[in-house]
């Protein structure tokens, strides 16, 4: 594992989608298996294809997961960046900045 790792770390868009299902498996495995969970998993799991690649489960999971992609990385690009992952408290971002 790399030593340095950040959030401004670069990945691929491939090597995201992996952590991303990685980091899920840890909460499906942490909260008990929860169901809900598990079906995300099960329709994200990567299976080889005939083509020699590896695609989710679910066909329509990495479009919509790309189109997310897409989305993020234009909002990215501007001033304001993405905010979709911004905590809100009663509908306005919180003035207390945390410490670390």
């Amino acid at each position: 594992m790399p030593h340095d790792i950040s959030m401004e770390t670069e990945v691929t868009l491939r090597q995201a989608f992996l952590v991303m299902l990685a980091y899920l498996s840890l909460h499906y495995e942490l909260r008990g298996k929860p169901g809900e969970i598990g079906v995300l998993l099960s329709d994200m799991s990567l299976w080889d294809t005939e083509s020699g690649g590896k695609e989710p489960m679910d066909g329509a999971v990495f479009p919509d997961w790309l189109n997310c992609a897409k989305e993020v990385l234009a909002a990215e690009a501007t001033p304001e960046g993405f905010r979709g992952a911004d905590i809100l408290l009663d509908g306005k971002p919180p003035t207390i900045k945390v410490k670390r």
